[in-house]
């Protein structure tokens, strides 16, 4: 699983640097990119050729594992991507077969039926499409806690597609319940805890506007990872020097 962690880690970080800047990033300005991420999350230092190594070793298909062997390096990739450990990381990428191996028997029967019989109309299949979903959906819904952000913080609904959208929806995540708040700052914010390490992350919102949160993640309307706060960010954007 440290194979998929790494590159979905590479993968995101290259993703959100092109789209940002327009340019696409070789694996070492990844690297260097994840290895400060890596410093400002842990503060611990894994350089990037360290993680080009990794990387390069990810995909690789005659590896046969490929293992991170410093945890504070799996704990900020998994933060970086949004989880609050390993285990989330590992429980949400496996859960991504579940959905197949869980299949009800009445899905099962209707993607035979489609696969079978090529002759059906354009519309028949999409009837038989939707119903797939719903019968997933149902199941899903089912079988999981779900939670929305409501305000300035998740709180745990039911599965609900007449009261939420399905984009509002997210799994239950207990962390994210207990520790997610977004918070107004100013000068007197406690930013750092007695040994220096960060309380307080930032995020854009739609608006391009800055907010602040209490907990590293995903910011909960835009989907981008949360930053971690700095001394340069305060002063520019939170106290500036007058």
């Amino acid at each position: 699983m440290h194979r998929n962690l790494i590159i979905k880690a590479f993968e995101k970080m290259k993703a959100e640097q092109e789209k940002e800047n327009g340019i696409p990033l070789s694996t070492t300005a990844t690297a260097k990119l994840l290895s400060d991420f890596i410093y400002e999350n842990q503060k611990f230092q894994f350089g990037e050729r360290s993680l080009v190594d990794c990387y390069k070793s990810a995909n690789d298909e005659s590896e046969e594992e490929v293992m991170i062997r410093q945890p504070k390096v799996v704990e900020a990739l998994c933060s970086y991507l949004g989880y609050d450990s390993f285990k989330s990381f590992k429980d949400a990428n496996e859960g991504g077969t579940t959905i197949k191996e869980d299949f009800t028997e009445e899905s099962k029967t209707l993607l035979t039926i489609i696969k079978e019989n090529k002759t059906l109309s354009v519309i028949t299949t999409v009837i038989i499409s939707s119903i797939i979903i719903v019968v997933l959906l149902i199941h899903f819904s089912n079988n999981e806690r779900w939670m929305v952000w409501q305000n300035d913080r998740y709180v745990e609904v039911n599965f609900d597609l007449e009261k939420y959208n399905f984009s509002q929806l997210k799994l239950y995540n207990e962390y994210r319940v207990d520790n997610l708040r977004k918070v107004s700052v100013d000068c007197n914010t406690e930013f750092f805890d007695a040994n220096g390490e960060v309380k307080i992350w930032y995020g854009k919102n739609a608006k391009k506007e800055l907010e602040y949160f209490t907990s590293y993640g995903l910011h909960p309307e835009t989907g981008k990872t949360l930053k971690p706060i700095t001394s340069y960010m305060i002063n520019k954007y939170v106290c500036p020097e007058i």
